[in-house]
């Protein structure tokens, strides 16, 4: 299993490049300005978003000790 983060842009002038959960993609449609949020993924399925690099970091290494002990 590989985990990655990835950032994207969502906003009125961007398409949405990843899933959102919940009534967000409508709340980020309704800003004038483009917002980064990073993505999880598991192999390549989005697990989760956040809205810092440093906090994505601090889940992947979260997910990969939390993998390493299950397996």
């Amino acid at each position: 299993m590989t985990i990655t983060i990835t950032p994207f842009t969502v906003g009125p002038i961007y398409n949405l490049r990843a899933p959102l959960i919940g009534d967000m993609k409508e709340q980020i449609k309704k800003n004038h300005l483009p917002t980064t949020y990073w993505g999880i993924f598991l192999d390549d399925k989005q697990v989760s978003f956040v809205s810092s690099k440093k906090l994505a970091e601090k889940t992947k290494l979260w997910m990969e000790k939390w993998l390493k002990d299950k397996l």
